[in-house]
């Protein structure tokens, strides 16, 4: 912005009132409706607010009568005296380039944009974008041409009327072209809406382009229709698709559920956390640790898919493998003399509260996506999944069925080996209580393993083999209502070749 201006900020400092208000003859259709576009401008600003050029505070006490937040920064002496007395704020002795903030929700100008050249304007915006959070906006009220032909035209015209302060303005300030600022947003990673308010004013607003990062992959996965399966009449059948979570599975929930309660609480003061797991909820740990940089140790037995392990060590987390015989209750007294021992955060995936409250979202995304759910139908490792969308979905008259391998004790059968994964209980789990369980479905490994070959060949979905254990349960129990049937498939048949599940 050059120096030249700030003479124009002194003169116009004790005039730019009266001229708003239409006094001025020559400035009459450039601010005509003015009252109106300052409100219209004010509406789209929200949060902790930056005004760049508030001159005599017109739009800044707007801003302050809306209750935002606002630091205003203004270069002319003469204009923030009158601005600072109108609405009792300090402006900042500052410009468009010039200034000190490190962040903003909100970026907003009222006619002042326009002495920066257009390479000023670019630079402007790009250094905006590093301060907006995101979906973040530049809002700009001013002048701004159509074309080139529009300009001259609006020059030629005033010039007949013998408005020469205005032609002089125009011939002299940097007013852009629309196509220069809708090109500049898309350099700078903004998105472009503006609209005309009179014959020489635009209310600009760029908003600032978000994208995913890696760990907001969590959650709003997939929901499909499987038609390939025989169902009783009235019925659909839904799979939520678990294992596009950045992890892989429906356990990536879990893991950054209880890593970010536990950071929230304070629970964590030694920077380690462990935990015994079959994998999936080791991987969702391994993420959500790495977001925290907490240290992460596992205790999983030996029988289980090496390719889950290869994941967690590939994620930072150091694994202590327990014996096969010992089962999970093995691993996890191992888990839990390490934590006393250690005074790492023992996560304890199969008996704090936390671990059901993790799936509010999964139940939110079916009520979302679906309206109405006859039946969930979920399996049982830790039983969190099912019990955390039974407690929000059997109030709403969802029948609940939970899914467990022969092997697992929930229909009171003994205590087995099983091919099977990701599913199946050696003890009743604390948290899941009887009442939330409308059907038990114990599902043979066979069963299991021949629901995985036929979603394969039929749907072309590649899930494990507790996906298989879910499917073979549902349509069990499809003759039992009608409606939308919702099965969980927890995780990608890729993590299980190693186990043959295709054989």
């Amino acid at each position: 912005m050059a120096l030249s201006f700030m003479d124009i900020f002194e003169e116009w400092a004790v005039n730019y009132d009266e001229a708003v208000s239409g006094h001025n003859p020559e400035y009459k259709d450039v601010f005509e409706n003015y009252t109106f576009m300052l409100k219209e401008a004010a509406k789209r600003a929200e949060g902790r607010t930056i005004e760049f050029g508030p001159g005599t505070g017109n739009l800044t006490l707007l801003l302050l009568n809306k209750g935002l937040e606002v630091t205003a920064y203004e270069p002319s002496p003469e204009m923030a005296a009158i601005g600072e007395q109108k609405t009792g704020l300090s402006f900042k002795t500052g410009d468009f380039l010039h200034f000190d903030a490190t962040e903003a929700d909100t970026i907003i100008s009222s006619f002042a944009f326009h002495h920066l050249t257009d390479t000023e304007k670019s630079a402007a915006i790009k250094q905006y974008g590093t301060l907006l959070n995101d979906g973040g906006r530049i809002v700009i009220l001013d002048t701004m041409f159509n074309s080139r032909d529009e300009k001259q035209h609006i020059i030629r015209h005033y010039e007949a009327l013998g408005h020469h302060h205005l032609v002089e303005d125009l011939n002299r300030e940097y007013y852009p072209l629309k196509e220069t600022i809708m090109a500049i947003a898309k350099q700078h990673g903004f998105n472009f809406e503006s609209v005309q308010l009179n014959n020489f004013a635009h209310l600009t607003v760029l908003t600032k382009k978000t994208y995913h990062k890696p760990a907001d992959l969590t959650g709003g996965t997939p929901l499909v229709e499987l038609t390939a399966f025989e169902l009783p009449a009235g019925v659909r059948l839904f799979a939520k698709l678990e294992m596009y979570n950045l992890g892989g599975s429906v356990k990536d929930r879990l893991g950054r559920h209880l890593i970010d309660e536990a950071v929230r609480r304070g629970d964590i003061s030694t920077g380690e956390v462990v935990e015994a797991t079959a994998g999936n909820t080791g991987i969702g740990l391994a993420l959500a640790c790495l977001a925290h940089g907490l240290k992460l140790r596992l205790y999983v037995p030996e029988k289980f898919s090496i390719e889950k392990q290869a994941i967690m060590r590939a994620l930072g987390a150091e694994l202590i493998m327990t014996a096969t015989a010992d089962g999970m209750l093995g691993a996890r007294a191992a888990a839990a003399a390490d934590a006393k021992r250690t005074g790492a955060y023992y996560t304890n995936q199969f008996e704090s509260s936390a671990n059901p409250a993790s799936y509010d979202k999964l139940a939110n995304e079916l009520t979302a996506e679906l309206g109405e759910v006859a039946m969930i139908v979920a399996g049982a490792g830790s039983g969190g999944t099912f019990t955390g969308l039974a407690e929000r979905l059997k109030p709403r008259g969802a029948r609940t069925v939970v899914v467990e391998p022969v092997g697992s004790i929930l229909n009171g059968g003994d205590s087995g080996s099983h091919r099977t994964e990701g599913i199946g209980v050696e003890v009743w789990p604390k948290f899941m209580t009887r009442e939330l369980i409308d059907a038990i479905e114990t599902i043979t490994d066979d069963a299991a393993f021949d629901a995985v070959k036929k979603l394969a060949r039929r749907e072309g979905l590649l899930v494990g083999s507790s996906s298989g254990a879910a499917l073979a349960a549902a349509l069990n129990q499809a003759p039992y209502v009608q409606g939308n049937i919702v099965v969980i498939f927890p995780d990608a048949s890729d993590r299980y070749l190693s186990q043959h599940i295709y054989d």
